[in-house]
């Protein structure tokens, strides 16, 4: 099959994902309502039936598109987080290979403002459709403060948004 050259272009995506400290969900893996790390009582909803204190959390943040290459993205620590012990870490990757983006992003020493590239070694870790799960761990469900962002920017193969034509 004879090939042309490529006259297309898409624009990227990108998707965003923002939690705090006192913020919960439900964990992907024991279905469980988790905090990002706060206790209860100091949870956004103390009240919430069956809210249980993070020190641990994995939770499916962004649902990724089938043909999703990953060509970019960020963590960002809004507010740094507080109170949660030492060794409490980041993960960031796909339910098999959770650590493939970000790797034991070490929150109890961020400093707010930080900004930590994802790790691009494998573009095509979501291209069958798989969400992008995140994994907090170490944590003593103590925090008294903290904000993360998770951004990742992505093309769609054989997605097109423009015509270039010569």
């Amino acid at each position: 099959m004879k090939k042309l050259a490529s006259r297309t272009a898409q624009y990227p995506l990108v998707a965003e994902f923002e939690f705090n400290y006192n913020e919960w969900v439900i964990d992907s893996v024991d279905q469980v309502k988790k905090t990002f790390g706060s206790t209860v009582v100091n949870s956004t909803d103390p009240l919430e039936a069956g809210l249980t204190a993070g020190t641990g959390v994995v939770f499916d943040c962004i649902p990724m598109p089938v043909n999703a290459v990953i060509i970019g993205g960020e963590l960002i620590v809004d507010k740094a987080y507080v109170g949660i012990g030492a060794g409490a870490t980041l993960n960031l990757g796909i339910a098999g290979d959770t650590a493939a983006l970000v790797s034991a992003y070490d929150l109890d020493g961020a400093t707010a403002g930080a900004r930590t590239a994802l790790t691009l070694t494998k573009p095509l870790l979501s291209n069958a459709g798989q969400n992008l799960r995140l994994t907090l761990a170490g944590m003593t469900a103590t925090a008294t403060a903290g904000k993360v962002r998770v951004r990742v920017q992505y093309t769609i193969d054989r997605r097109v948004n423009e015509n270039q034509i010569v």
